[in-house]
């Protein structure tokens, strides 16, 4: 899809046209869903924030001042961050189960919400660290400090576990 057809859809989304706001939806979902699942421990709890992000951008998107298909995607990152955060302070943080040997999603697992966030975001989006605590609400400074909390501790666990 090329820009001009993304801001027509971005248009007429900001109007009420669901089918417009599906197909934005579709150029998206990919990125956000591996955002939302790489932050988020369950398949469950990954979906569930989608869904919330996808209803609460839709009623959103009327009152928006999005100009451009990068100003979307930055736009509705930062409304999956939201509801990510949201997620995290509803559930419990249950530790996960140790293991003898290395495995990357448990390693993530055991990452603190924040820093598996800004992990998520900064690595699905390829993002630097001043964009990443955009897009997350963090400061520039908490988003280098979990970046190396999460580098330490996955180098770490990887080491004494090969």
């Amino acid at each position: 899809m090329d820009p001009e057809e993304l801001n027509k859809l971005i248009t007429k989304s900001k109007g009420g046209d669901t089918e417009a706001f599906i197909s934005l939806y579709s150029a998206v979902y990919r990125p956000l869903y591996k955002i939302a699942r790489f932050a988020l421990k369950s398949e469950d709890a990954a979906v569930s924030a989608l869904h919330r992000t996808v209803k609460d951008s839709f009623t959103a998107i009327a009152g928006s001042d999005i100009k451009g298909t990068g100003a979307f995607i930055e736009w509705i990152v930062k409304i999956l961050c939201a509801k990510i955060k949201q997620q995290n302070r509803l559930s419990s943080d249950d530790q996960p189960k140790q293991s003898d040997t290395f495995d990357m999603r448990g390693e993530l697992d055991s990452l603190p919400n924040m820093d598996r966030l800004v992990l998520a975001v900064s690595t699905i989006c390829g993002t630097d660290a001043e964009k990443t605590a955009k897009l997350c609400g963090y400061t520039v400074n908490t988003v280098e400090v979990c970046l190396n909390n999460a580098e330490m501790v996955i180098q770490a666990d990887y080491l004494a576990k090969s």
